[in-house]
């Protein structure tokens, strides 16, 4: 790497190479962006802080991610399911933008080997790469604020948006877009999602995330249900601790893989056409991994 090159450029142009943008074409588009990239970094800089500082008033109201404490009895109480989805539709314009930009260059990943089946031209793929991140942004903010206002932590969200769509609804972990977002050097690059290797990684990267957030929270649930008043059921006692020990015994394991108990299945049938409705497989494996601290 050229010592006087500066690492954004660097980064920018092997992104570009990525996307199937002629070496010729890069020189002219980083020329425009090094014009430009003072405005682009400034305002997505504070697209982060905005969202960064949500965050941490989230973090300070509702505790982080894994000291979430389910309900001791384990039911979800019908009016957080409600807040849940009221997020979801408060985030929707977000989530649409974003998922506009990664089903066009989902669509140029699967159809790079044939030059008739592209759509766009080289512009069009750099507007809808470089748009990824401020979208990133906005969505991350969007979801924030929208928690914030709703009065729910982001460690109650992730423990819905697992329980329902994962462990009830039974969708994939591996749901998302069929590129990386970050390369190995923080860079932004394409890789097939039919490389089995590179499937088994994201499976079990996404899956150990999960396994270490949803296992103390169980962990919290079990604590709870120890000292509460009035007395919770033996038999979802023995449920939940067996759970527990299962999880302990698979760092791979999602909650309830294996089914879930009545008293969640209950809690959560009344809104199996709202949920199933609300999740956006192109963007799952964003939603579950950006923020999540």
């Amino acid at each position: 790497m050229d010592p006087n090159q500066p690492e954004s450029t660097s980064t920018t142009k092997k992104w570009l190479i990525g996307c199937g943008i002629g070496c010729g074409a890069v020189i002219l588009i980083v020329g425009v962006l090094i014009v430009g990239g003072v405005f682009f970094v400034r305002d997505l800089v504070r697209g982060f802080e905005e969202s960064e500082a949500i965050r941490e008033t989230l973090t300070e109201r509702y505790g982080r991610v894994t000291e979430f404490t389910p309900a001791a009895d384990g039911a979800i109480p019908r009016d957080r399911i409600n807040e849940f989805l009221e997020v979801r539709d408060h985030m929707r314009p977000a989530l649409e933008r974003l998922e506009k930009d990664i089903a066009f260059l989902s669509d140029e990943v699967e159809n790079r080997g044939d030059p008739d089946a592209r759509r766009g031209g080289v512009l069009s793929k750099v507007r809808a790469g470089f748009g990824l991140v401020p979208k990133l942004a906005e969505f991350l903010t969007a979801r924030n604020q929208a928690l914030l206002d709703g009065g729910m932590g982001l460690g109650e969200y992730f423990y819905i948006y697992a329980i329902a769509y994962y462990s009830w609804l039974g969708k994939d972990v591996l749901d998302g877009p069929p590129f990386n977002l970050m390369g190995d050097e923080g860079g932004y690059r394409y890789r097939d999602r039919s490389d089995e290797e590179s499937e088994e990684m994201r499976r079990d990267l996404m899956t150990r995330r999960l396994h270490r957030m949803l296992s103390a929270m169980l962990k919290n649930q079990r604590d709870a249900a120890d000292g509460a008043e009035p007395a919770v059921s033996e038999e979802w006692r023995e449920a939940l601790n067996a759970e527990i020990e299962a999880m302990d015994a698979d760092r791979y394991r999602l909650a309830w893989e294996d089914g879930l108990p009545e008293v969640i299945t209950k809690s959560l049938a009344p809104f199996r056409s709202r949920l199933n409705d609300s999740y956006r497989p192109l963007l799952n494996s964003l939603e579950i991994t950006l923020d999540q601290n």
